[in-house]
Formats: C-alpha cells, sequence, structure tokens
C-alpha cells in the first residue's frame, strides 16, 4: 500500500480527509464521472488507537469524491 497524504482536516470532527493513489495497472474508472481513477479517499479519525483505513472506491479527483457523498 502506498503512503497516504492528508488532503484537508475537520477539527470539529477531529478527522482528516486522507488520499491513496491507485496504482495505474489496476486500470479503475471514477465511480463519480467515468475517468481513469487516480485515487482513493478515506476519513482518519483523531483515536488513542489507531484503526486500519477503508479507502472508498476509486475517483479521479477530490471533487468527484465529494460530489459523489454529498
Amino acid at each position: 500500500m502506498t503512503a497516504a497524504v492528508q488532503i484537508s482536516r475537520d477539527p470539529f470532527a477531529r478527522a482528516s480527509l486522507m488520499r491513496i493513489r491507485v496504482d495505474a495497472s489496476d486500470r479503475q474508472s471514477c465511480a463519480w464521472c467515468g475517468q481513469p481513477a487516480r485515487f482513493r479517499y478515506y476519513w482518519e479519525a483523531d483515536s488513542i488507537q489507531p484503526r486500519t483505513p477503508t479507502p472508498s472506491v476509486p475517483f479521479c479527483s477530490v471533487g468527484c469524491y465529494r460530489a459523489y457523498f454529498s
């Protein structure tokens, strides 16, 4: 698994939006617009005991991720 990158932070929810790069050999398409997928996103909460992240379906951008879940 590749390293995750923090995209944004919600201090009131005490969580960060994280991004993982999708492997180019998978050839998946964006769940929202159908373009080639580049990333998977997930929310990582502040906690004493870390949890295993569960990345979402693949997306081409954070805009498509936000549109898909809004």
